[in-house]
């Protein structure tokens, strides 16, 4: 689709929510197999132990999100399931469309952006952006990542100069 942020989400006609949710959450953590039409598959024999662990982990997962999504919408709001979680999943925020104020304003970096290390970081999306878990995060403040290029290659760089992986490295983390 073109001018969509990447990942595009492109949704199918008449996919159920559960469909639509396995599609986004597939874009952004693909650890789960989702087949073309958004239905989860797992090929190991129903009564395995390990796949009903994950059936139920996988099921708890999207409760809690469709659980949020229906919250906004009692709420007043009306923004479709898939793109309310595809600002969860790539802002790191339920709140969709909703930044404070101050951070809209008063930040340094894109405000949409934090650092994996940031407290602003949800876990997912440090494992997302990471590949693994940040044991220890530090509150950013109104830093945030911005666009950078390094050479010719563009991503966000971390502003904020008390970064655990600034402090260790001794290099800013970039994210392409």
């Amino acid at each position: 689709m073109p001018g969509c942020t990447p990942p595009c989400v492109e949704i199918q006609e008449g996919w159920t929510t559960r469909q639509k949710w396995n599609y986004v959450k597939n874009l952004y953590m693909p650890s789960y197999d989702i087949d073309s039409n958004g239905n989860y598959v797992d090929p190991r024999d129903a009564g395995d132990v390990a796949r009903i662990s994950s059936e139920a982990k996988y099921d708890g997962m999207y409760n809690t999100d469709l659980a949020a999504w229906q919250a906004r919408i009692l709420g007043g709001h009306n923004e479709p399931f898939e793109r309310f979680l595809q600002w969860q999943y790539q802002i790191g925020t339920t709140m969709y469309g909703n930044l404070p104020q101050h951070k809209k304003h008063d930040h340094v970096g894109h405000c949409w952006m934090p650092c994996p290390y940031s407290t602003d970081s949800s876990a997912e999306r440090s494992v997302t952006m990471l590949g693994f878990s940040v044991g220890t995060k530090v509150d950013h403040g109104i830093y945030y990542m911005k666009t950078q290029a390094r050479g010719s290659v563009w991503g966000y760089e971390c502003t904020f100069d008390s970064c655990p992986y600034y402090i260790g490295e001794n290099i800013r983390y970039f994210y392409v």
